[in-house]
Order: C-alpha cells, then sequence, then structure tokens
C-alpha cells in the first residue's frame, strides 16, 4: 500500500494530461483504423468485423491478427475508462472523442468560462489516465516526477 500511495504523489499531473492528449489525439485515431473501427465505437465497443486474410504469408497473417487484437483491446479500455470517469470528465471525454467536437465546442455545450474548461479538461485526462491504465492490454499514461 505505501508503494501506491508514493507513486500516486510522484504523478506529474500537468505533464500526465499532456500525455493523455497526446495519445487520444495522435495515437489513438491509428488505433481505431487498425481495429476497422470508429470513434462510436469509444462509446460501445462492440467490433464483430474480423480483418480479411488473404494470401499473406503464415507470420504476416499471425502480425495483423495480434496487432488488431491488441487494438481491440486498446478501444474497449478507452471506452471502459471514458464510462469509469466522473460524470464531468466523461461528458468532455465523450464530446471531444466520440462526437468529434473542438474544444470550443465543447466549452459552448457546457456554458463555462474558457479557463474553467480546460482545468476540467485537464482533469478528465487525469482521470482517464488512472481508470485506462487499470484495463486490460492498456498501458499507463502518467508522467511520474524524478
Amino acid at each position: 500500500m505505501d508503494d501506491l500511495l508514493i507513486e500516486i504523489d510522484n504523478i506529474d499531473y500537468k505533464a500526465t494530461a499532456r500525455n493523455v492528449k497526446e495519445f487520444l489525439d495522435k495515437k489513438l485515431p491509428r488505433i481505431l483504423r487498425i481495429a476497422n473501427a470508429s470513434p462510436a465505437n469509444l462509446a460501445s465497443p462492440v467490433i464483430s468485423n474480423m480483418p480479411v486474410v488473404r494470401d499473406d504469408s503464415v507470420n504476416n497473417t499471425e502480425r495483423k491478427m495480434i496487432r488488431y487484437i491488441a487494438a481491440r483491446d486498446i478501444i474497449t479500455g478507452v471506452s471502459q475508462a471514458f464510462s469509469h470517469c466522473s460524470q464531468t470528465s466523461y461528458y468532455i471525454l465523450k464530446a471531444r472523442y466520440v462526437q468529434g467536437l473542438q474544444n470550443w465546442q465543447v466549452i459552448d455545450t457546457m456554458y463555462c468560462e474558457r479557463a474553467t474548461y480546460y482545468k476540467l479538461r485537464d482533469k478528465a485526462y487525469n482521470e482517464f489516465a488512472d481508470c485506462f491504465e487499470m484495463q486490460k492490454g492498456c498501458p499507463d499514461l502518467h508522467v511520474y516526477k524524478n
């Protein structure tokens, strides 16, 4: 238990928020493409269309299948992490990454000040990191202080 408390005390929350933003903005779209999924799958991840295997070598086919399954696990993990966040964080994450709204559009729907929104968004990113690392096949996106 002491290790967990030390780990929590060593989280760099600003750097973690940036890392989660980078993951959701840059890496997640590619993961969705690998799994033949869309952002809508983040709201309720049911991916049933398995990739079609043509005349590839066994090793190449196996590698593609492993990547596909890993991508599906991450998409499920993202969806689960979104749903385990607080109501406000879930709203922000869903609006940005499922509905595809821009920050200014989310601000308008929340009727809040810009600075307040960005604080809430960074909190949402940190909540997401907390929930995401606990999902099967998902990495820890926290950044730790030295």
